[in-house]
């Protein structure tokens, strides 16, 4: 038999993971480069180990390259082990890839990217914005608490993101917002997204905004096991918006989602939980899905399919209680 340090990671590499070992946590055969990332640090070090890691994910993006795998880790350290960036990101590198070193969550991962106070005022200009293909996000949390409309605007294709909270509209003036958006898909094909979380409940949100919202050419794009919390004092908010041309082509899936809206503990009925277009060049498909606090589901059922039971004005798209 071998000696225990050649199976045992932390015996060989004395107590440090190395990338072998990074890559099975993503699903990958191998990854390159890693590069840390701790926001509890009061200075930024060179990334390349944990104790001497950046304190932004800027930072370590810009150190990183593209098609090599390499890997971002936001090991944070402070109370809520999110960043505090001061500048909006464009991530364009092709196959990196960025994950928390946290629990693996779907909902308020306690590592991942956070706004500093100086970056507010944004309206039109994610401040998360990814244009690489290829690239996976995993066991984060990207967290917006400043006066911001967009969050997260997808402009790329096969991505995966796995367990990430997208938590948008995190103060009452972007909630108040018809522009603000959690989630943007800008012409964003065969993305995937696997026990996340798209929205937030903890602040109310009062004008006819998005978690969700797909526009462009959008096709392909699946949402597994994934959350759409809402809490609002207007019945305007939806859950998703794919109101324009090709914004669902082909198809658009929901598998095993929750669209919850808990008008039963004072948050107001929404009109509707989705706007969709008549027109979008494809189907969207609900499988084994549940909604929560809407009156009907949808303004049209043109390209909408469900096999869950149909819901509408008649059972205000509450999920059914069994009869007695």
């Amino acid at each position: 038999m071998g000696r225990a340090d050649s199976y045992i990671p932390a015996l060989k590499y004395g107590h440090r993971i190395y990338p072998e070992n990074i890559a099975g946590a993503l699903g990958l055969p191998s990854v390159g480069q890693i590069y840390y990332v701790d926001p509890g640090k009061s200075a930024s070090g060179g990334g390349k180990t944990v104790d001497d890691a950046y304190v932004t994910i800027a930072e370590a993006f810009a150190a990183a390259s593209a098609d090599n795998d390499n890997v971002i880790i936001v090991a944070g350290t402070s109370a809520t082990g999110r960043t505090a960036e001061t500048d909006n990101i464009t991530w364009s590198k092709r196959r990196l890839h960025m994950m928390g070193n946290g629990a693996p969550r779907r909902l308020n991962s306690r590592n991942g990217l956070g706004t500093a106070s100086s970056l507010t005022g944004e309206t039109t200009t994610a401040i998360f914005t990814v244009t690489a293909n290829n690239c996976i996000f995993a066991n984060m949390s990207f967290a917006d608490f400043q006066d911001n409309n967009l969050l997260v605007d997808i402009q790329s294709d096969y991505n995966t993101f796995m367990n990430v909270h997208f938590q948008g509209m995190g103060i009452q003036a972007s909630a108040d917002d018809a522009d603000a958006r959690s989630l943007l898909l800008t012409g964003a094909e065969e993305n995937e997204f696997i026990n996340c979380t798209i929205g937030l409940d903890t602040v109310t949100r009062g004008a006819a905004n998005s978690s969700l919202e797909l526009t462009g050419s959008c096709p392909r794009n699946k949402f597994i096991n994934c959350d759409f919390p809402i809490f609002a004092d207007a019945a305007t908010p939806t859950w998703v918006k794919a109101d324009t041309g090709n914004a669902y082509e082909r198809f658009l899936q929901f598998e095993n989602c929750f669209f919850n809206n808990p008008d039963g503990s004072s948050s107001t009925t929404l009109t509707i939980g989705m706007d969709l277009s008549t027109t979008g060049n494809g189907d969207i498909n609900l499988i084994n899905c549940n909604w929560r606090g809407a009156t009907d589901l949808a303004n049209n059922y043109t390209r909408l399919f469900s096999n869950s039971p149909v819901v509408n004005t008649a059972n205000q798209g509450l999920m059914i209680i069994a009869a007695t």
